[in-house]
């Protein structure tokens, strides 16, 4: 055990992709293409006289295997990682196979989408009440799974063979998880389908990380003199109240078992919990951060207070990069800010520790929140975008979503000037927490 210690970190990758510049749009590119709508095992589509395109789809494992060389060349994120790929399609039990897009050029791969079809409930939500949404077969392409030579053209092409897979009743929905809505990849999911098959949902969020710059000196002073401050005054209560703060660090498959315990024991107490979303000690889970520190990805941070665990932060690090995936804190210790105290100990551990393994920038996942905002160094735009099969079980699918968003958006609007709308939310999320 170490006081807000840290005990390493690894090399194993993890890059974001952006899209690629690269070939101009031709009107004969677009003229041209042909895909077949009910066979799409191969989906030619002829852009010049010079370099013919195509796309195929890959469906089983050894068809994905002999791709491995150029699909590890793209350095794909966490999610698209060939090996976590194949590892979550193994372990989930709503994934039927998968279901990888890949562009062809002179018989050559260019670039890919990362997809999964998977047998899963649509999320449907009124504020924070989950509403029964239907069953649906879905093409999950996952998060940063949009790699190679992306170039305007090259985005196209793979947009219109998702959108062929989905005409050919290969799933009822595509969905690209959390693109930034910037890139070519998520412009053209929005705007080549028909009105009736696109999503008009798409809610806009910040995706914020945190550049950890070395030259900067010591990541303390980086920091504004508020936080500089708020952060001496949270050591100075936890340990008037407690002793000295305990905080362990979790990297080895070996420590995997104590790790799911130990958060739990806060998971179960938050706020997140009620609402079905966050950490839980599942199998599943158990599974994917034992294949994570395998890898020597996994980073998982627990804070201890009169040797109880109330706080965790547990995370992926890859090439340089620290990705957030849980984090929490226990309730009954609201007024120490526990979970604030941690994310700022682990961040200065990360930018200020070993030389020989670096960490150049904190991701905060998926989601906006105030911390994240406070935290950050640079953003983008970012939402989850879903493509709907042109058949009438899925546009009335697609219509249902729409009159939820258009309920919520008309709650939020009446709501905002209200002096009690967060008073309103602090209840519901209790609410949420005592029927849990």
């Amino acid at each position: 055990m170490v006081s807000a210690g840290y005990r390493g970190v690894d090399r194993a990758g993890y890059v974001a992709q952006g899209p690629s510049s690269g070939d101009r749009v031709s009107k004969d590119a677009v003229s041209d293409r042909a895909l077949h709508a009910k066979s799409i095992r191969t989906a030619a589509v002829r852009t010049d006289e010079a370099a013919p395109r195509h796309i195929e789809i890959l469906r089983t494992r050894p068809e994905i295997e002999a791709l491995r060389k150029f699909w590890n060349a793209c350095n794909p994120p966490r999610d698209a990682d060939l090996e976590f790929f194949l590892f979550i399609s193994d372990i989930y039990p709503e994934v039927e196979r998968p279901h990888v897009l890949v562009l062809y050029e002179g018989g050559a791969p260019k670039a890919l989408l990362v997809g999964r079809l998977e047998r899963v409930r649509l999320p449907l939500r009124l504020g924070y009440l989950p509403l029964p949404g239907p069953t649906v077969r879905m093409i999950q392409i996952v998060h940063g799974g949009w790699l190679g030579a992306l170039s305007e053209i090259n985005a196209k092409l793979l947009v219109e063979g998702l959108i062929a897979s989905l005409a050919a009743g290969e799933a009822d929905v595509a969905s690209l998880h959390s693109p930034d809505l910037a890139c070519s990849v998520a412009r053209y999911a929005r705007t080549l389908p028909s009105w009736w098959c696109s999503d008009h949902t798409v809610r806009p969020e910040a995706r914020r990380v945190r550049e950890l710059l070395p030259e900067a000196g010591p990541f303390l002073r980086s920091l504004s003199q508020n936080e500089r401050y708020q952060q001496r005054k949270r050591e100075r209560n936890l340990r008037s109240s407690f002793g000295e703060p305990l905080i362990e660090i979790f990297t080895r498959p070996t420590e995997v078992d104590r790790l799911m315990r130990d958060a739990e024991t806060v998971a179960c107490r938050s706020y997140q919990r009620g609402l079905h979303v966050g950490f839980s000690d599942t199998p599943v889970i158990r599974n994917r951060l034992r294949f994570e520190a395998e890898r020597g990805w996994l980073q998982g941070y627990v804070l201890y207070l009169n040797g109880d665990p109330v706080a965790f932060w547990i995370g992926s690090q890859r090439n340089g990069v620290f990705l957030s995936e849980y984090l929490s804190f226990d309730p009954a210790y609201t007024k120490y800010a526990p979970g604030m105290y941690l994310m700022l100990v682990v961040m200065e551990k990360l930018h200020d520790g070993p030389s020989h393994a670096p960490v150049r920038l904190v991701d905060f996942g998926i989601g906006d929140a105030p911390y994240k905002a406070r935290l950050a160094t640079r953003h983008w735009q970012e939402s989850t975008v879903l493509v709907f099969s042109p058949r009438l079980r899925s546009v009335s699918t697609n219509a249902l979503r729409l009159s939820v968003a258009m309920a919520n958006r008309w709650m939020k609007e009446a709501l905002r000037f209200t002096p009690w709308l967060s008073t309103l939310k602090r209840r519901w999320r209790a609410r949420v927490m005592s029927d849990e």
